[in-house]
């Protein structure tokens, strides 16, 4: 009897601290979208219990905020304009997924706090002369981060 009455308070409890683990996770997710440039032109993005595919094709790079909670996300910057010699990208991942592709040209610079997650940088610029700068902001909790080129 004892020890079937510690296997429901254990269950219990865990129930209870993933139903909170996720509270907080929803309620980070909310404000970080709360947060984002919600204006035509912007690039940033927020993914909450779901997935998505962004293509930004023709469109003017700009510093971008980046989310993904619960969800993953794939975004497209290969045939972005480059009009500036410099970019920001702030990116937050909770429990998520991100895959990024940069054009050929960008230099990535990586500022990063992982805990139980991690970022892979696969990219290469082919023109370091007329590289344009990234430098990204991650924050990553139990999720991933990737940085590829775009397949010639």
């Amino acid at each position: 009897m004892k020890i079937k009455n510690i296997l429901i308070g254990t269950g219990v409890v865990f129930a209870t601290s993933l139903a909170l683990y996720h509270t907080c996770v929803i309620k980070k997710g909310k404000t970080f979208a709360a947060s984002l440039d919600k204006s035509p032109e912007s690039l940033d993005e927020a993914v909450l219990y779901g997935g998505k595919m962004k293509d930004y094709q023709n469109q003017t790079m700009q510093d971008t905020k980046i989310g993904a909670f619960f969800g993953g996300m794939q975004l497209d910057f290969s045939e972005v304009i480059t009009d500036k010699a410099a970019y920001r990208m702030d990116i937050s991942i909770i429990n998520g997924g991100l895959n990024i592709i940069v054009p050929n040209n960008f230099r990535l610079k990586i500022v990063d706090t992982c805990k139980f997650g991690g970022i892979a940088d696969h990219t290469v610029c082919l023109d370091p002369d007329n590289s344009v700068a990234l430098s990204v902001f991650a924050d990553v909790t139990c999720g991933g981060l990737n940085f590829e080129n775009a397949p010639e």
